[in-house]
């Protein structure tokens, strides 16, 4: 006991003699040690972030600012340890005071967690393919959340209809797979689902032309991230929506302990990037009087006039069309936050861009909150709630249908010496002697852009609830329900002096389109370790969406006056109104099972059964597996032995996926209305339009991939690399039947389409040092698309040209062995030179009507005349392969951003140079008419001048449609966090941005980026004349308090 008592004495004694010199000694800590830790991309401060110094104890955090401060006495260099949560921890040398220290996000690492379908995985464990939108892409100048996956990821192709600010747009991951039905992506927007179906744009106004893009109702500014889900394993968990891959949009949310204030807001101006080359007055004059000599009437102009053409009376349309220095503008204010249980996020938009055409823009407002809280260790709940109001203007000048002529085509052939305005400064609509009066009116398509009303607006409200509750340790279960509303509004009014009025004396349509989607998902999640070495997890759920809409449309004409337009059509001759209502169901079971042995070998299962109303009553359900297995490679141990690979994994999937995007009530029999006579009296009444098929089901693609993760020298390259294989069976097509059944078509499913291609992805950090830093990203992928089978012994048919199209002739088809968007028509063999070739030659007339100086078509067939026979496949829209390459480059405070992206191998038909290559006596026509053929100028290119050219679709119009574009370049200078405090921020940064500022191609129009037909999966790459896309100059503000 004594010497217990003696031992503890001692111990007590010792450790207060070693705190009395822990406290009297002089620390060790001694010299000053500043600096700042930002994010490496956004070179915003990271608050919180640990710094200490290797090989000791001394550590401090970064204050509100990123900024630390400590004293030490050793001397440089030495070593700092830097982490925080979500970043990749760095250790770096210090050789001098202050350092600025850049953090890289744990989204370069496979132990990212990432969002998937229904939950979130790490990057390590997933099995496939799953690709996420650089940061750097979603701060990019745009009015559509769609438009930020263009060159940010492989396999995704985006395409603009046209440049029309709030046009519409098409996305393709991995190729088209459906002839009739939507190819579009699946969008998963805070767990709301969500299809881009232009037509919940349309409220059913036909003269309207081009649709809003219903993603551009989303402000882009309001996105936290993106993923593309592109292979079966990643989407069939979406079933019946997901063989056109998903994409999962999530949007800014509050960080606990941080409460901040920012605003982000910039303005800019627009140009048109390039204008078209037709004839002045002078060359226009001298082509008119070479078709009336070729019909053997008198000249219109004489010699004299045509030279004086030369130094006035020439009217430039092209240019009157298009506005200078157009602007656009964004702001937006968010206000975020959290603490230990609850995180919050909220934020105003307001975008208005006007766009380069006359009389076209684009506004919208937009609100947005979100609200998470832990109420207990078990129960959690949110809220998401987004709001926006979006209004577009501008007559359209796409082809997809309505009666109105595109003004953009018209601008380029109203013949240049027709003044645009009388001497009072009105537009000219009663002076043209080249074109036809309709009740004392001719066309100005100035007039028409400027006068006609065209007003499209979409209130729409996207709001979800969820409430999640952990039953056991292992077990959680999550309700969610979530909504969908989209008003939209369409206003129309042609004046009576205008191109589609004029004929009715004023022309109004009105329309409403209302269509409400809710959607009920039950998940259960079960999550647990057995060991050391195995990890499972189980999800297993139900869902249910119900959707329903309704469309009203009105119209009337022959008003008295233009005064009062589309509000008064009760004053007009009505037009017969239209009203539809519509309503689908989607009852879906689905599980998911993933297990991990060790890290290193990952299974993934997954199936789901869907439910639709939209098939036959014997084909409601469609059932879609998947199942797929990951090898980590670097965690083995032959692995360690190879120098340079720091991360590799194989991924290998296979699954079948399905498409319902048919519209509704297409499996049952339809009755229309039909007027019928009976005993000299006219009545209306019911007649069978449509035979019902009861089999009709869904469309089912079966997927296969492989890919190949790799990171090398500690992540400094990343490389993913894919290859994959899709084929889609039982598509739906109209087929024929006899005509003893008194219908022409049924809907059957009998076609199929196939996609293959390979994918690669190569981010690399190229230098890094304490002030300076280069990154790099390179996007490629080649996808090869063809039609396997359209059924019923037949091998290729041609699509019904779209009702209101401007196209002269059939320009495309659809051919088993040949790829959708495939452009068919006759090769041609220059011009006629002689007499004695047009009698010897084969010829696309008879001998009479073809002449000296028309054109020579190729008899592919042999058998001396030309026919339809001898068309051919002129190549496809679909681009042999597409990519982008984007660096980020910092210095100090000023951060550099730009990116290329380019197409190669696709074709576009230009129907818009074919129409102004056709030489007509009261058109205008493109400058190659210049070096048309005549007696004195044997061309071998361009054909003699005639009143009455064929639109014939051959190889001239269809034409290479590759490209390069230097998308985008942003330079950024951050303030120093001093600048910043005397102006009461915690970060400023100035930037100024270019878009669309270079680009390189041979295509004669305007840009070989656009679609005229929209979303239409049977005429992509058609141009006539779409809205160019705009040159873009902007500068910008982000504050954060």
């Amino acid at each position: 006991m004594k010497k217990n008592i003696n031992l503890i004495l001692w111990v007590t004694i010792l450790l207060t003699s070693l705190q009395f010199q822990a406290q009297n000694t002089t620390p060790l800590i001694q010299s000053k040690l500043d600096g700042t830790v930002v994010d490496d991309i956004t070179n915003q401060p990271i608050i919180g972030a640990s710094v200490n110094i290797k090989g000791t104890t001394h550590g401090v955090q970064t204050d509100t600012e990123g900024k630390f401060y400590f004293q030490t006495g050793q001397k440089f260099p030495y070593t700092l340890i830097i982490s925080y949560i979500g970043y990749k921890k760095l250790e770096i040398v210090v050789e001098k005071n202050p350092v600025i220290i850049h953090l890289k996000e744990e989204r370069q690492e496979l132990d990212e967690l990432v969002v998937v379908g229904y939950g979130t995985q790490k990057r390590k464990d997933i099995t496939g393919s799953v690709a996420s939108v650089p940061k750097a892409n979603l701060s990019q100048v745009t009015s559509s959340a769609d438009n930020l996956l263009r060159g940010a990821v492989s396999g995704v192709v985006v395409t603009q209809s046209s440049g029309r600010p709030g046009a519409s747009s098409s996305v393709r991951i991995r190729g088209g797979n459906s002839i009739t039905a939507g190819n579009e992506p699946l969008y998963v927007v805070d767990g709301i689902l969500i299809y881009n179906d232009n037509n919940n744009s349309s409220a059913g106004v036909s003269n309207a032309g081009a649709s809003l893009n219903v993603m551009s109702t989303i402000n882009p500014g309001d996105i936290e991230s993106i993923e593309v889900l592109k292979d079966a394993s990643a989407t069939a968990i979406y079933g019946s929506r997901g063989a056109n891959g998903v994409v999962i949009i999530t949007t800014k949310k509050g960080t606990k302990g941080q409460d901040n204030i920012s605003y982000q807001g910039y303005f800019g101006v627009q140009n048109i990037s390039k204008k078209l080359h037709i004839m002045n007055a002078s060359q226009w004059a001298s082509l008119r009087n070479d078709v009336q000599a070729s019909i053997g009437q008198a000249p219109s102009f004489t010699d004299a006039q045509i030279e004086a053409f030369k130094n006035s009376g020439s009217y430039d349309w092209q240019s009157a069309a298009f506005r200078k220095a157009t602007p656009v503008q964004n702001h937006q204010l968010s206000f975020s936050g959290g603490d230990e249980r609850s995180r919050y996020s909220i934020s105003a938009g307001y975008f208005d861009q006007e766009g380069i055409v006359l009389a076209s823009d684009f506004k919208r407002i937009s609100l947005r909150a979100n609200y998470e809280k832990n109420y207990s260790q078990n129960f959690k709940f949110g809220v998401n709630a987004n709001y926006s109001n979006s209004v577009s203007n501008g007559v359209g000048t796409n082809s997809s249908g309505g009666r109105n002529p595109n003004p953009l085509v018209s601008v380029l052939l109203t013949a240049p010496v027709v003044p645009i305005r009388n001497p009072d400064g009105s537009y000219n609509v009663t002076n043209n002697p080249y074109a036809t009066s309709v009740n004392g009116f001719v066309p100005n398509p100035i007039n028409d852009l400027e006068n006609t009303i065209n007003e499209t607006k979409i209130n729409r409200i996207l709001t979800s609830l969820f409430g999640e509750y952990k039953i056991t340790k292992k077990l959680t279960a999550k309700v969610a329900v979530s909504g969908d509303v989209i008003s939209t509004k369409q206003n129309y009014y042609a004046p009576s002096n205008t191109s589609n009025g004029a004929g009715t004396k004023g022309l109004a349509s009105i329309g409403d389109r209302l269509v409400s989607s809710v959607l009920n998902e039950n998940t259960l999640n079960y999550n647990t370790n057995f060991g050391e070495n195995h990890k499972f997890s189980a999800l297993g759920g139900y869902t249910l969406q119900y959707t329903k809409g309704e469309v009203v449309t009105a119209g009337a004409n022959t008003f008295v006056n233009d005064a009062n337009t589309y509000n008064a059509l009760q004053d007009g001759v009505a037009v017969k109104p239209y009203s539809d209502a519509f309503e689908s169901v989607l009852k879906s079971w689905l599980a998911r099972v993933n297990y991990s042995y060790r890290g290193k070998y990952n299974f993934t299962l997954s199936a789901r059964a869907d439910g639709s109303s939209r098939f036959g009553s014997e084909s409601r359900w469609g059932y879609f597996p998947s199942a797929g297995f990951s090898w980590n490679i670097t965690d083995e141990e032959f692995a360690n032995n190879i120098k340079g690979v720091t991360e590799a994994k194989l991924r290998i999937t296979a699954g079948t996926t399905g498409n319902q995007e048919i519209g509704n009530y297409l499996a049952l029999a339809q009755m229309g209305s039909v007027n019928y006579s009976f005993g000299g009296t006219l009545y209306t009444g019911l007649a069978p339009t449509r035979l019902a098929n009861p089999d009709l089901k869904w469309e089912k693609t079966d997927q296969y991939n492989v890919g190949l993760d790799l990171s090398l020298l500690d992540r400094k390259i990343n490389f993913v690399f894919d290859v994959y294989y899709k084929k889609t069976n039982d598509l739906l097509i109209s087929v024929p039947v006899p005509l003893t059944s008194g219908y022409a078509t049924v809907l059957q499913n009998i076609g199929g389409v196939e996609n293959k291609g390979i994918e690669i992805g190569l981010n690399t950090e190229n230098l890094k040092t304490e002030k300076f830093s280069w990154n790099s990203n390179i996007v490629f992928s080649a996808n090869r698309n063809k039609v396997t089978s359209i059924g019923n012994g037949v091998d290729q048919f041609f699509p019904v040209v779209p009702n209101g199209s401007l196209l002269q002739q059939q320009p495309v088809t659809v051919k088993v062995g040949l790829p959708l968007g495939t452009f068919w028509g006759y090769k041609t063999n220059g011009i006629f030179q002689t007499q004695e070739e047009v009698n010897t030659q084969p010829k696309i007339n008879s001998l009479a009507n073809t002449k000296v100086g028309d054109r020579k078509y190729v008899d592919t067939n042999g058998d001396g005349v030309i026919t339809a026979l001898d068309k051919g496949d002129l190549g496809s829209s679909q681009p042999k392969f597409v990519g982008s390459f984007s660096n980020t480059i910092s210095y100090n405070d000023f951060d550099l951003n730009f990116s290329f992206q380019g197409s190669y191998g696709g074709k576009i038909f230009n129907a818009l140079n074919q129409q102004l290559e056709i030489s007509t006596l009261g058109t205008n026509a493109n400058v190659t008419l210049e070096d048309r053929w005549t007696p004195t100028n044997p061309s071998n290119e361009i054909p003699r001048a005639t009143s009455s050219p064929l639109g014939i679709v051959s190889e001239r119009y269809v034409e290479d449609a590759s490209f390069l574009r230097l998308k985008l370049i942003t330079l950024g200078y951050t303030l120093p966090k001093s600048a910043s405090k005397k102006l009461g921020a915690k970060s400023v940064k100035f930037y100024v941005s270019a878009e669309n500022l270079v680009t390189w191609t041979k295509y004669t129009g305007y840009d070989p980026e656009v679609s005229s037909y929209e979303q239409n999966n049977l005429y992509p790459g058609i141009d006539f004349g779409s809205y160019p896309n705009a040159k873009t100059f902007i500068s910008g503000l982000n504050v954060t308090f």
